[in-house]
């Protein structure tokens, strides 16, 4: 079989921001559109917010709850959701654009015809642009927190080059800085009303303390007789390049931005001297030295995963392959290129350090983006980083990590003041600044900010860091405290239900609702998907402090009494509920569906990215109804969602079917599909889909699963599609700290399979053998040591 190069190719420029190529290293974040003669280039940097707003919860009366809670039980969930509105905050603030480092070609003019080709190097994480003799190639250097930008020709006059910077912030300064170098300093709005609202960005004053910030851009030209040099115009300074053979650019961005709990700190000149350093150290560097030492450290996080199909690719751009499969041509490569697209984006938009990766990961060209381009938490910021812990990106994972524990402090008021609750919560919404409050000013919908289980949700991936990765220090330090604290919130969410369970109240089902004589609906008490968040949630701590008592690290006797109540509830809770047609239940009830195909399957939460739907024959059976009747379509990441569903339900084929629908040219509104960039379209943009592709095809080749006092299963091709017959897959990790170090397959079954432990461990592998068979075996692997399963 042919390893295809993970590469995005085409033949002409992005004619909008949307088919732009993404560089990133965490931090920054760059579009390199591919123009000549006018190059643009978007940059962001991931603190680089509006704000700080408004984050302390409101002033609700003691009785507010009780009183919601009883219109629930005499079935007023219309007015339940009306007084609900009474405990709305501020919204959250949006994540900026810096601007647009724009390069002007004034010179040698390029060929009429001459061979024009753009790519994107999943690889080696480079953006390359060629057009006749000239070359330019754009990569973020984690080393160096830089953005570089590397200019050369052939053509024996050199490069005469403007470079100009160009903003959407209203207020901005642009200056030159130094004999080669063009300071661009920004202040950031005071806060942004969420889209789609349109009435407005509030600018502030100049005494806020809203966000500063400043980006430098500096050339260093070579060739005899090369210059460089800062002119002023009538329009504002340009860097002008002349008679150069190559030029490399620098571009560093800071901000004022110290913590989430602490105003804005450093104004824009602090942040110009910081530039000002990192530029002068990537300088020094060289251009040669700053390319390999990218290249390799970028090449360490896509090298440790590599999927083979024995499936020819056509060599024709990305854009025409797309369209093409459209229409009906098989390229099984595509899935291929999109599997990798989504490591490479995870690696480029979070690492650790870093703020986490936001719907749009770390790029946004818009003032006021699309839903404020914030973190929402009921699906799409956890959908995010579904990949992380199975295709070998556990460090990408870290600036998720690093948000719940930041929510886990934030979200203590919001819990005691609304819900007079212990521990932590966090509603459907948050950004920069940590917002845990339900959103929208007495404005927002139920359906959507009412949801407070986004903390129990969020404690999961902390769970699932564990899992993968064995490491007890974690799982002492902060998975188990903050999952605990998560965990004292749902509880004291429980009340008593009419049959003698316990269900949280009040409780929704994100973003979508029921119908009753009243009019759509949102408001219930115990929905599937909170009862089974915090059915999760429990198993999940019960679960730590047995793995600690077996390593010997007993815990306090608050932790102790914690989980004396956890594992009192959890043998209460009430189960999920399956309707008339075989269907799991949304709702406590069988309610009229208000949209029978919504985008949201947070009914099947259980049962991917959880577990507690796939361990039950009779609600596997219920969710694979559901599924069914949601039917096919959806948005962008909506689609993602339901491959993950069908793979955990064995399906390859139901699977791949919806890879085709995914891997569509992105049309009408609300058609999901891709831009010719493969970015994922809700529509508008959104990335969280091209993550969650990601991690569907890993789940199509291999899962595993804890079962209840026994060692976690692995299962080798679960759901291969018929139309992978042939292939092979390295480096995709399992719960149980195991790495699948190779495996191979040929029609459909297992040929060879080779795992490794990276932690002593325990686990059950299942297969298919050659013969057609079903094979198990039980390992017990130290660290470091293999087992050749065929």
């Amino acid at each position: 079989m042919r390893v295809v190069p993970p590469e995005l190719r085409f033949l002409a420029a992005a004619q909008r921001w949307q088919e732009a190529l993404p560089v990133g290293n965490g931090r920054l974040g760059a579009m390199v559109h591919g123009r000549f003669p006018d190059e643009r280039i978007s940059l962001n940097e991931d603190t680089f917010w509006s704000g700080p707003g408004e984050t302390a919860p409101p002033d609700v009366p003691p009785g507010l709850l009780e009183e919601v809670r009883d219109l629930v039980r005499a079935g007023r969930s219309v007015a339940a959701g009306s007084l609900l509105r009474g405990t709305q905050g501020a919204d959250a603030e949006a994540y900026q654009p810096v601007g647009d480092l724009r390069i002007s070609h004034l010179g040698p003019a390029r060929p009429d015809g001459a061979a024009y080709a753009r790519r994107l190097d999943l690889r080696d994480g480079v953006a390359v642009v060629e057009r006749g003799p000239l070359r330019q190639e754009v990569f973020a250097s984690v080393g160096h927190q830089v953005l570089v930008v590397r200019l050369s020709t052939t053509d024996p006059d050199g490069l005469r080059l403007d470079l100009r910077w160009s903003t959407p912030q209203p207020r901005a300064e642009i200056r030159g800085y130094g004999p080669a170098g063009l300071a661009l300093a920004l202040t950031a709005p005071r806060h942004v009303v969420p889209w789609p609202r349109t009435d407005g960005v509030v600018l502030g004053d100049g005494e806020s303390p809203a966000m500063r910030a400043a980006a430098l851009c500096t050339a260093a030209v070579e060739g005899p007789g090369a210059a460089v040099r800062i002119e002023e115009r009538a329009d504002g300074p340009v860097l002008t390049v002349r008679a150069a053979t190559a030029v490399t650019v620098l571009v560093a961005i800071r901000t004022g931005f110290t913590n989430w709990d602490v105003p804005p700190g450093r104004d824009a000149e602090a942040c110009l001297d910081r530039c000002a350093t990192e530029v002068r150290a990537a300088g020094a560097a060289g251009w040669a030295a700053l390319r390999a030492a990218h290249v390799a450290e970028h090449r360490t996080l896509m090298d440790r995963v590599r999927l083979v199909l024995d499936a020819t690719a056509p060599e024709l751009s990305t854009d025409v392959r797309l369209a093409r499969r459209a229409a009906g041509d098989p390229d099984e490569q595509l899935c291929v290129l999109a599997f990798a697209f989504g490591r490479y984006l995870l690696a480029a938009a979070s690492r650790p350090g870093s703020q986490p990766a936001t719907l749009q990961g770390i790029w946004n060209d818009q003032v006021a983006p699309p839903w404020n381009c914030q973190y929402t938490v009921n699906i799409n910021t956890q959908m995010n980083y579904w990949p992380a812990e199975t295709t070998a990106l556990a460090e990408c994972h870290q600036p998720l990590l690093r948000l719940v524990t930041d929510l886990a402090v934030a979200g203590r008021a919001t819990a005691r003041q609304i819900y007079r609750a212990r521990g932590w919560t966090c509603h459907h919404n948050t950004d920069l600044w940590r917002i845990t409050v339900p959103v929208g000013k007495g404005h927002g919908d139920p359906k959507w900010a009412q949801w407070p289980l986004a903390g129990a949700w969020l404690s999961l991936h902390l769970a699932e860091h564990w899992r993968f990765g064995q490491d007890l220090g974690f799982l002492a330090e902060v998975a188990l405290p903050v999952a605990l604290d998560a965990a004292r919130f749902v509880l004291d969410l429980l009340v008593d239900a009419p049959d003698g369970h316990l269900v949280t109240s009040p409780s929704t089902s994100p973003e979508n609702e029921f119908g009753t004589g009243d009019g759509p609906a949102s408001v219930d008490a115990g929905t599937a998907m909170d009862l089974t968040l915090a059915r999760e949630l429990f198993e999940f701590v019960l679960e730590a402090q047995a793995a600690l008592a077996a390593a010997g690290l007993p815990l306090g006797d608050a932790a102790m009494a914690g989980l004396h109540e956890v594992r009192a509830a959890l043998a209460r809770l009430a189960p999920p509920r399956v309707g008339s047609r075989g269907q799991l239940l949304e709702w406590s009830a069988e309610y009229p569906e208000v949209e029978p195909h919504h985008r949201h399957l947070s009914h099947l939460v259980g049962l991917y990215p959880g577990r507690t739907i796939a361990r039950d024959p009779r609600l596997r059976a219920a969710a694979r109804r559901s599924l069914t009747e949601r039917g096919d379509a959806g948005t962008g990441w909506s689609i993602a969602w339901k491959i993950g569903l069908w793979a955990r339900l064995g399906d390859g084929d139901a699977a791949h079917r919806l890879l085709g629908a995914y891997l569509t040219p992105a049309g009408a509104e609300h058609q999901g599909g891709v831009y010719p960039s493969l970015l994922c379209a809700h529509p508008p943009f959104q990335i969280d889909g091209n993550f969650g592709v990601t991690a569907a095809v890993a789940e199509l080749l291999v899962q595993s699963h804890l079962v209840h006092d026994a060692a976690p299963v692995i299962e080798l091709l679960p759901a291969l599609p018929t139309a992978w017959a042939t292939g092979s897959v390295a480096g995709l990790r399992a719960r149980g700290a195991v790495t699948v170090e190779e495996l191979a397959w040929a029609d459909g079954s297992v040929l060879t399979a080779t795992l490794v432990a990276t932690a002593d461990t325990t686990v059950e592998a299942r297969w298919r053998d050659r013969d057609g068979s079903r094979r198990a075996r039980r390992l017990t692997l130290a660290a470091g040591e293999r087992a050749t399963l065929a």
